[in-house]
């Protein structure tokens, strides 16, 4: 038995709350802090500080845990749908341009006004943020955090002003390419904001275990800024194919484009999962030591 692990103030404590062995599940209470689980002999003390989380506890406390992980969640839905918002126009052409028998007009049925969507969920990006403005005094983190939303404010009120003149320059000028030159232009703003939110995960996210520990299970910001790298550049190389009457040259910008677009969506809505991870975490903290381990009367 590894009972060296224990704190000696607490080897002699009894388990008062139910607590379950992280390898078979059985109910640990009413055992001693240094025995072990009855029915796979893996240590109680382990199982206790599995439950406990160690490692989110030593973290500065928040003022308001549950509107944090709120707001984090909302934000994270928000940018997802603004993405997917105005990526659909740029798809629908793309996809009618690698169909060389022109049946799918996929573009007529998405209208020029379905942009200003996009600009609706910047505002309620923006409104989110009000939700997670850190406390004084959690020092560094703080600071990181606080940069964080500087920086998703601003490519927030960038992103409304340019889906609402991108809405109004399709519908004015439907042939005109300047919608699709702002669109690209935003992906300087977005990578920005994606750092920016990168910092604030990186802080708030510690307080979830299933966050900071899943490796392949957690959604990288730095794959979704080479996708939005990406998409930028099909956009680029396609206007370039199409200024040029280059047709090959435009089917090569398409399909980047599309591939890009595809994993930044799909790299948003798993985030948009981990942060549900998140926010699980703050509104359901893990328990203190004091209420898991104690001596019965």
């Amino acid at each position: 038995m590894n009972s060296a692990a224990v704190p000696p103030a607490l080897a002699h404590d009894e388990v008062v709350s139910p607590v379950h062995c992280r390898r078979c599940g059985y109910n640990l209470y009413g055992l001693r802090a240094d025995g072990q689980c009855p029915e796979c002999g893996l240590e109680t003390w382990e199982s206790v500080l599995h439950t406990v989380d160690p490692a989110a506890s030593r973290l500065p406390k928040l003022r308001d845990p549950a509107r944090v992980g709120s707001a984090l969640l909302s934000l994270t839905v928000f940018l997802l749908i603004g993405a997917a918002v105005l990526a659909t126009r740029p798809l629908a052409g793309w996809v009618e341009k690698l169909d060389p028998t022109g049946r799918w007009a996929l573009a007529a049925h998405v209208p020029a006004e379905f942009t200003f969507l996009a600009a609706a969920a910047a505002v309620g990006g923006l409104w989110s943020l009000r939700g997670l403005d850190p406390e004084r005094g959690i020092g560094e983190q703080g600071a990181v955090w606080r940069r964080g939303i500087w920086l998703l404010a601003w490519v927030l009120a960038v992103g409304v002003v340019a889906a609402t003149v991108a809405a109004r320059l399709e519908a004015v000028f439907p042939l005109s390419p300047a919608a699709d030159v702002l669109r690209l232009s935003l992906a300087v703003p977005a990578v920005i904001g994606l750092l920016g939110l990168q910092g604030i995960l990186g802080v708030i996210g510690l307080r979830s275990r299933e966050y900071r520990t899943a490796r392949g299970g957690r959604q990288g910001i730095t794959a979704m800024v080479a996708a939005t790298m990406g998409l930028a550049a099909g956009g680029l190389i396609r206007l370039l194919g199409l200024s040029q009457s280059l047709g090959g040259l435009a089917t090569l910008g398409a399909v980047i484009g599309l591939i890009s677009t595809l994993m930044l969506l799909i790299g948003l809505a798993y985030l948009v999962v981990n942060v549900w991870w998140i926010r699980r975490a703050l509104h359901r903290p893990p328990p203190e030591l004091s209420e898991i381990l104690g001596r019965r009367a």
